[in-house]
């Protein structure tokens, strides 16, 4: 596997009057299970394409283990690529897909089937090895697909591009933590690209929020979570996302604007943010009380709690926050709690 390292990348499609990508840097550590996360257009395909060597970089220079690769085609950065939708040869068996690459390599037959039997004991799929993939689930087929990308020993990088896109959300979950199993248990470095929030957040060591071309911050889920350094990552982050009040709607000087997520917040008769309640959404219980999502409609908009519904839709009242992030021009400046 490799370190991978992004030095101001920069990629601008021939005839485009500005760069999809812009000035990316970032540091993959060998080993490590990182997502890039955005919203359609934010420049995700574009840095899967310049990774995979289907793309050059306009400027910048990409490096893997210290070695520049900016140039080299994909099969010489020995990059391997999971699709949305699994890339198998119909004509051949499980077992038959998956020594496939192994055999392109001219690799002895004692080494393949050596191979081919780890792969499949690490992926729990011995027992398709001799089906067809018109046989198999869709859940299967990409367990297969990951193989085929696991097998060789060579790979320095494997890219998810989206994988789970077509797979039933009934199995999403299932499929992602045998793809975080197999990537801890193989020390694989990963990256995996989604507009999924949840995908990423469960999945990766370190996420990369992406935006018009942009990385806005890396961290680890928690970091995004609770210190988020841009108001987009904020808002995007979460589900829901954080609030936003003006600072002095709280009463705090820094900054000029305070984002809290909703279980930050409390319903207080007393508190300085008056509303009424929009909406409840009960989301389970806590010592015998509906607990979840309450809407509280304010003159800065609607602001979600989380946390006992206590109050009826139509309801006047108001909410206190025991913590806030602050930003100023958009961008982190500050945390504080009220005591």
């Amino acid at each position: 596997m490799a370190q991978i390292t992004l030095k101001d990348i920069h990629f601008r499609y021939p005839g485009a009057e500005q760069d999809t990508l812009s000035g990316l840097n970032l540091d993959i550590a060998d080993g490590e299970a990182h997502a890039l996360l955005g919203a359609s257009g934010a420049g995700k395909t574009t840095l899967l394409n310049v990774l995979s060597g289907l793309l050059s970089p306009t400027a910048g220079n990409l490096f893997f283990d210290g070695r520049d690769v900016s140039q080299l085609a994909g099969r010489a950065r020995h990059v391997a690529q999971v699709f949305q939708f699994p890339v198998l040869y119909p004509s051949l068996s499980v077992a038959e897909n998956l020594a496939f690459p192994l055999q392109a390599k001219k690799a002895s037959a004692a080494s393949i089937a050596e191979r081919v039997d780890y792969i499949c004991d690490e992926l729990a799929i011995s027992e398709l090895r001799q089906r067809k993939p018109h046989t198999l689930s869709l859940f299967e087929k990409q367990l297969v697909a990951v193989g085929k990308a696991l097998v060789r020993e060579d790979v320095s990088l494997v890219l998810l591009d989206e994988p789970l896109t077509a797979v039933q959300p009934k199995v999403k979950w299932r499929l992602r933590q045998t793809l975080r199993k197999i990537q801890g248990d193989l020390g694989t470095t990963m990256i995996y690209v989604t507009h999924d929030q949840t995908e990423a957040l469960t999945f990766a060591d370190r996420v990369s929020i992406l935006t018009d071309g942009g990385i806005l911050q890396t961290g680890t889920p928690a970091e995004l979570y609770q210190a988020p350094d841009h108001e987009f990552v904020g808002h995007f982050v979460g589900s829901p996302g954080m609030n936003f009040v003006p600072n002095a709607a709280l009463g705090v000087s820094m900054g000029d604007r305070l984002g809290f997520r909703p279980e930050w917040a409390v319903l207080d008769d007393n508190g300085p943010v008056k509303g009424v309640v929009k909406s409840t959404r009960v989301q389970g219980t806590r010592g015998g009380e509906p607990y979840g999502l309450v809407m509280l409609e304010t003159e800065y908009g609607e602001l979600a709690i989380r946390g006992e519904i206590s109050r009826a839709v139509g309801e006047h009242t108001a909410l206190s926050v025991h913590r806030y992030v602050a930003f100023s021009d958009k961008q982190r400046v500050g945390e504080g709690e009220f005591v």
